[in-house]
C-alpha cells in the first residue's frame, strides 16, 4: 500500500547520499590496488630472503667440501674444458694449456659451439684431426650464448 511512497523516499535518500559515496568509489579501487602492491612487495622480500639463505647455505657447503678435500690432499678433477675463443677448424689446432691438469686426469675439450675437438690425456693434448677416433661417443655440450 505504501510501496510507491517508500520507493520515492529511498530515491530521495540516495540522491542526498550520492555526493558523499560517489567520490569513494575510485578511492576504494586505489586502496585495493595499493594493498595488492604491498602484498606483492612483501612476497618478493620473503622470496629474496629465502634465496639469500639458500645461497649462503650453498656457499657454506662448498666451503666445507673444499676444506675437506684440502685436508685429505685430494684435488678436484675437471671432466670437461670449453675453449671459448675457438670454433672447430681442421686447419688450426687450438692447443689448450695442459699444465693446469693432473697427469691422471682425462679431460674432454670442446669448442665454443659445444663440439668435441679433442682430449687431454696424461697431461698431453690430443687433437681429433690427428687422433681420428677420439671424439666418437663423446656427447656434445650446450653452446655458449652471450648477451650483448
Amino acid at each position: 500500500m505504501y510501496q510507491k511512497q517508500m520507493y520515492v523516499a529511498l530515491l530521495g535518500i540516495s540522491v542526498c547520499v550520492a555526493p558523499f559515496l560517489l567520490p569513494l568509489i575510485p578511492k576504494i579501487g586505489a586502496y585495493a590496488q595499493a594493498e595488492k602492491y604491498k602484498a606483492e612487495i612483501a612476497l618478493k622480500k620473503a622470496n629474496l630472503k629465502t634465496s639469500e639463505e639458500f645461497e649462503r647455505d650453498r656457499i657454506e657447503q662448498r666451503a666445507k667440501t673444499s676444506d675437506a678435500l684440502y685436508q685429505a690432499g685430494v684435488m678436484p678433477t675437471t671432466r670437461t674444458l670449453r675453449v671459448t675463443n675457438y670454433i672447430d677448424n681442421h686447419k688450426r689446432n687450438p692447443r689448450p694449456d695442459t699444465t693446469i691438469f693432473q697427469d691422471d686426469e682425462l679431460v674432454d675439450v670442446f669448442d665454443a659451439t659445444g663440439r668435441c675437438i679433442g682430449r687431454i690425456e696424461e697431461g698431453q693434448w690430443k687433437w681429433k684431426y690427428y687422433y681420428h677416433a677420439l671424439c666418437r661417443g663423446v656427447q656434445n655440450i650446450q653452446p655458449v650464448r652471450r648477451n650483448k
